[in-house]
């Protein structure tokens, strides 16, 4: 017969080992769903996904779902996001609607000139109504689940090197550089510029050599990526908001287990709370850098009333090409309130 004490230290060790095995166990994820976006570590889709996501995703999932996140285009770029998601080759992608828009018009309205008075507007509304409406239309017609619509460092602006611009008349006939959107390029000409697309790579060259005069980006992107050296004149005219999409295949998503699609959903309410927040931050912090070497010129009341009734084209145009529906837009312009004469204005012009 063994004594005693070995017999408790066998029952002590043989529990130690249990609770050491239990604890690798449980340590390591179940699922691990993979993220890809062209974004690096600069911006605040950084921020969103590693220190907001991820970690909300495992705290939902008591540690049994994470997220493999790759980004700065290590896993997809912009586009191939989107079709690597709709393929299966990737869980979760991003993209802006600029881009989303080569798939689908499910999110132009989005982008419609002066749609929103503000980022606190644009939040207000998405969590009013939109981003469930959205999601909705983006299930049904998209197979897509969206994660969050967020926003990518606020409005756009228009950039120059030709001097100070207060009012639409001052752009005609400058050559403008646009994205291959027609809302973007349909927003230019109704300005009175020549919209002229070249590709995002090659823009700082092409106005640096004046082969166009300017660009229309935001704020923060033109003080990061150095545009000031080129086109050192900002009007702050706003018009177009930024938004990005976060998103996940819809089958995906419905092949997790329930815990699992518990875990996404509430984590991605935690994002939807906390994106705007993160991305003002950014946008102010990046604004900032550079701000001493750009001329900004603010219109007053009278001149921005100019730039807006001008942009009301470019919605007819959207219109004409079915890009947004009318009813939508105008439910998220009385949302906001305050807008009466802009909506008066976009129905005389035939946009609503």
């Amino acid at each position: 017969m063994e004594p005693k004490y070995r017999k408790s230290n066998w029952a002590l060790a043989a529990t130690l080992m249990g609770f050491i095995f239990s604890s690798t166990a449980t340590s390591a994820a179940e699922i691990s769903l993979k993220v890809g976006t062209s974004w690096n570590d600069k911006f605040p889709m950084k921020e969103m996904l590693k220190d907001v996501l991820k970690p909300m995703m495992e705290k939902h999932s008591n540690g049994r779902l994470t997220l493999d996140i790759h980004m700065a285009k290590s896993l997809c770029s912009e586009k191939t996001c989107v079709e690597q998601v709709k393929l299966g080759q990737t869980d979760m992608g991003t993209a802006s609607v600029a881009n989303y828009g080569g798939f689908s018009k499910t999110f132009e309205v989005l982008t419609l000139p002066y749609i929103f008075k503000s980022d606190a507007a644009a939040k207000k509304v998405l969590d009013g109504f939109l981003f469930d409406e959205l999601n909705k239309t983006a299930l049904s017609k998209d197979k897509l689940k969206v994660i969050a619509i967020v926003p990518l460092l606020g409005f756009r602006n228009l950039e120059t090197n030709v001097g100070v611009i207060k009012t639409p008349k001052d752009l005609k006939g400058v050559k403008i550089r646009v994205t291959k959107s027609p809302l973007d390029g349909a927003l230019l000409r109704s300005w009175g510029a020549v919209a002229t697309p070249v590709a995002w790579a090659e823009t700082y060259d092409a106005v640096q050599q004046k082969v166009v005069r300017g660009l229309y980006i935001q704020k923060p992107v033109h003080a990061m990526m150095k545009f000031f050296e080129v086109s050192p004149y900002v009007t702050l005219t706003g018009g177009a908001w930024t938004p990005m999409i976060i998103f996940m295949d819809l089958k995906r998503f419905e092949k997790l287990p329930g815990w699992a699609q518990s875990a996404v959903d509430a984590a991605a309410a935690d994002l939807r709370a906390k994106a705007f927040d993160i991305d003002a931050r950014y946008a102010g912090k990046m604004g900032a850098k550079n701000a001493a070497k750009v001329n900004y010129y603010q219109p007053n009341e009278a001149e921005m009333a100019k730039w807006r009734a001008a942009a009301a084209k470019s919605w007819v145009v959207g219109r004409k090409m079915d890009l947004y529906d009318t009813g939508l837009a105008q439910r998220i312009l009385e949302a906001q309130g305050g807008l009466d004469g802009m909506i008066a204005a976009l129905k005389k012009e035939g946009a609503l």
